[in-house]
C-alpha cells in the first residue's frame, strides 16, 4: 500500500467516523427521532436501548459504512481490516458524538 493509497484510506475513516457520529447524534439525541425511540422501546427494550445510545448506535453505523464504501487502512486479511476499521471509525465518531453531547449540555 503507497503513501496515497494510505491517505486516501485514512481521509475516508475520517469522513465515514464525521458522518456516523452526525447520524447517532441526530438518531440518539434529537427530538426529531424522539417518537421513532419510544416506538422502538415499546417494541422491542433492546432497540429502544439501542436508539438511544449514540455510542452504541454508532458501531453499527459504522458497520452499515464499512460495507458500503470499504476503506481499507491494511492490505492484510480482509475481515480483520474490517473488523479494526470498524472499531476505529465508531471510536472516532463516539469521540465526536461524546463532544457534540457536551456543546448541548452547555445551552
Amino acid at each position: 500500500m503507497d503513501l496515497a493509497t494510505s491517505l486516501e484510506a485514512v481521509t475516508e475513516v475520517i469522513l465515514i467516523s464525521a458522518a456516523t457520529a452526525s447520524i447517532s447524534f441526530v438518531v440518539s439525541e434529537s427530538v426529531l427521532f424522539r417518537p421513532v425511540r419510544l416506538l422502538a422501546a415499546r417494541c422491542c427494550p433492546m432497540l429502544g436501548k439501542l436508539l438511544s445510545c449514540g455510542f452504541c448506535l454508532g458501531y453499527w453505523v459504522a458497520a452499515a459504512f464499512e460495507l458500503l464504501y470499504w476503506p481499507r487502512l491494511f492490505s492484510c486479511w480482509d475481515p480483520l481490516d474490517y473488523g479494526v476499521t470498524v472499531a476505529v471509525v465508531a471510536w472516532f465518531s463516539g469521540l465526536q458524538w461524546a463532544t457534540m453531547c457536551a456543546l448541548l449540555k452547555d445551552r
